[in-house]
């Protein structure tokens, strides 16, 4: 099943509430993930840019892409990014189809 990260940010208002009411957040995004037909991996809380960040598993993108939506819809965010994961072998499949696609490409201008 593919593999998404999601790097999100809660607003300030979302802190707020939080702090008033912590409660438990990975029930929360499992819930969501599962309701998608996918699996929750990990939830990371972080400093710097972005609050935390999701991996979890989904059918396929249009699945994560809900998942993501969904999230964002509550308003509890401010940022939100969702990014598909690749491992080695997705990898090489990429790069031997880039190398037969790469002679079909021209530059700007060219």
């Amino acid at each position: 099943m593919p593999r998404f990260v999601v790097f999100f940010s809660y607003t300030a208002e979302a802190w707020s509430r939080m702090i008033d009411q912590p409660g438990d957040r990975t029930a929360a995004v499992r819930a969501a993930a599962e309701a998608a037909g996918g699996r929750l991996e990990a939830l990371y809380w972080m400093l710097g840019g972005h609050d935390g960040l999701v991996v979890f598993e989904a059918p396929d993108a249009e699945a994560a892409a809900a998942v993501s939506v969904s999230s964002f819809s509550s308003g509890a965010l401010g940022h939100l990014e969702t990014h598909q994961l690749l491992d080695q072998d997705q990898l090489l499949t990429i790069l031997g189809k880039a190398r037969e696609v790469r002679g079909a490409y021209r530059s700007p201008g060219t």
